[in-house]
């Protein structure tokens, strides 16, 4: 659910600001918002410092000496600030050095001081390159060396006894003069090495510093937290001596900030949100609703704090959606397999994450087994295929399936507006609800006889008008009309073809799974060609199976990241009316130890 907050004002005496910001960020309930912009030179030197701690830390690798040096955070991180930079000076010096020498490599060694020797005596040369297809021809008088050629460029060398003119030669054809550098190649050559020396060296620095990661880390999050101390301090309003400090608080954490406001003598005022406030979201999932969490959380998705919580509804459609998409009982037992590696192996890795896996596991492997999927395996042993529902081996049954998941799922967000606009006494909007709920239903049978062919009883087209009808009159008050126009009810037709193809949307489900059963069929029958009657056969055709499969594990998550996100979050989401405003998170100002308990 979502948790109800109240904004929060907070007044203190400015002399006292440290203190109180101190007991506030203890009790680590308050979403501080700023009232002013955060600024000043304390702040910035701050920020300064947490970025090059954070550069460090970055920098360092993951392997270290076993014993720290013992040195100070700030000596530790100024070092490696350093050796950043160096290493960041030397890589700009290799890399222009290294176009240097590109650009002379086709003409090989030579000696530009030989070349000023030889123009003191009257003999000038001129280096040039040009397309290979190219024919240049030197003028009477002039020498054209050409000095390599590739597929692509020639280089050259034009000798003049002489002055060179203010043009250069006219070599019939047009070409690029290249300036003659002011030291030989060799001695580039000879520069270039000892930058990668002194390169490597940096590199070495850096991983005997790596002893001291840990320091630097510990001095990282210290500073992050002095620097928030800082903003939420710059932050602050403050008038007639007073320092003001807004934010919100969960509803259930009141009474604890009212009791440090008597120890500590602040003023607080409490009030609720309005509309127009971006409140931040605080969600708080039970323990059967956590698990989807994990979705959100990759998608970086939330509802906003005047929207619903769908999770509840969320997590079991995902689910029914996923192993619908993936479909192979195969797949399933290797996802699971790889939850119980996860979760003994990495013990960090967030218990609603694995939960999720093992949801998403197990739906997939019922409706793997229920269809007789097992990496596309065309023939199964008897015992597997008694296990098979064969309802779900017709085309159209398992289409008719999908229109009527889609029915059951946009239901569930009519239903749950009606409720909620019961629980209001807004009774004209449960009357509307009600008009949709009619609709998507006479769409659902309208999608069967579209589709499949399948009959559609004479009174749903009664029920689709008396749906029409009631959301015409009753999906807005005369107030909300007054105030908002009549624009919902001009687009109502188009609504309604939205909802008819809401409810087609849903064929997605059949169309995914069966192209990955299409796929794995077609490989087998390749791999079914090459045989299994020798050796080299059979692992042509293991490969060619292991490949396919390979493949078709990549297409099934990206339908599922595709199609069963999708279902939910616009199909079933527009109906619900949710548009996942939740960009603004509740994140307490809180101590790094508060935030560890």
């Amino acid at each position: 659910m979502i948790v109800r907050l109240k904004r929060l004002t907070l007044l203190c005496l400015a002399q006292d600001r440290d203190e109180a910001l101190t007991a506030v960020r203890e009790l680590g309930v308050v979403h501080v918002t700023e009232m002013q912009p955060p600024e000043g030179e304390a702040l910035d030197t701050l920020r300064a410092r947490y970025a090059d701690a954070e550069r460090a830390l970055a920098a360092l690798p993951a392997e270290a000496e076993p014993a720290p040096s013992g040195r100070a955070a700030d000596d530790v991180v100024a070092e490696i600030t350093g050796e950043l930079a160096r290493r960041r000076e030397l890589g700009e010096r290799d890399a222009a050095l290294s176009r240097e020498l590109q650009r002379y490599a086709g003409f090989g060694d030579f000696d530009p001081d030989v070349v000023r020797e030889l123009a003191e005596a009257g003999v000038v040369t001129l280096l040039g390159e040009a397309p290979a297809t190219l024919k240049l021809v030197a003028p009477e008088g002039q020498v054209l060396h050409v000095v390599s050629r590739t597929r692509e460029r020639q280089h050259f060398v034009v000798v003049v006894r002489g002055e060179l003119g203010p043009e250069a030669p006219d070599l019939g054809a047009e070409y690029t003069v290249v300036p003659w550098p002011d030291r030989p190649p060799a001695a580039m050559r000879a520069e270039l090495a000892a930058l990668v020396a002194d390169q490597n060296a940096v590199e070495d620095r850096l991983r005997a510093l790596a002893a001291d990661r840990a320091v630097v880390a510990a001095h990282l999050a210290r500073t992050a937290e002095a620097k928030r101390f800082a903003e939420v301090r710059a932050g602050m309003a403050e008038a007639d001596r007073l320092a003001i400090l807004g934010g919100y608080v969960p509803v259930g954490d009141c009474e604890a900030l009212r009791e440090a406001a008597a120890r500590e003598g602040w003023g607080l005022l409490f009030d609720d949100p309005q509309p127009d406030e971006d409140v931040p979201t605080l969600l708080h999932n039970s323990r059967l609703v956590k698990p989807v969490r994990a979705v959100f959380d990759f998608l970086n998705i939330y509802p906003g704090y005047w929207e619903a919580d769908v999770g509840w509804v969320f997590l079991p459609f995902f689910s029914i959606f996923f192993a619908m998409i993936v479909g192979d009982a195969g797949y399933a037992a290797l996802l699971l397999i790889l939850a119980v590696v996860l979760q003994f192996r990495f013990k960090k890795i967030p218990r609603h994450v694995l939960n999720m896996i093992y949801i998403v596991g197990a739906f997939t492997l019922v409706w793997g087994v229920m269809t007789g999927s097992y990496f596309g395996m065309p023939d199964l042993p008897g015992f597997l295929e008694d296990l098979t529902v064969p309802w779900l081996a017709d085309r159209d049954n398992l289409i008719d399936l999908c229109f009527l998941i889609g029915a059951v799922h946009l239901s569930f967000a009519h239903v749950w507006n009606l409720i909620v606009n019961a629980t209001r006494g807004a009774w004209t909007k449960v009357l509307a609800q009600v008009g949709w709920l009619l609709i998507v239903w006479s769409m659902f049978f309208l999608a069967r006889q579209t589709v499949l062919g399948r009959g559609m009883p004479d009174y749903i087209l009664y029920l689709l008008v008396a749906g029409a009808l009631l959301v015409v009159v009753f999906m807005k008050t005369r107030a909300e009309i007054k105030a908002q126009g009549i624009i919902d009810h001009a687009l109502l037709p188009l609504t309604l073809v939205n909802n008819f193809v809401d409810i087609l949307s849903y064929i997605r489900l059949f169309a995914v799974g069966y192209a990955g059963v299409a796929v794995l069929a077609a490989f087998n029958d390749m791999a079914a060609s090459i045989g299994f009657d020798n050796v080299l056969t059979a692992v042509a055709a293991s490969v060619l199976l292991l490949f396919a499969n390979l493949l078709n594990i990549v297409l099934c998550g990206l339908g599922v990241l595709v199609h069963a996100i999708r279902l939910n979050t616009l199909e079933f989401s527009t109906h619900k009316g949710i548009a996942w405003a939740g960009h603004n998170l509740f994140t307490p100002f809180s101590s790094e130890r508060h935030a560890a308990h």
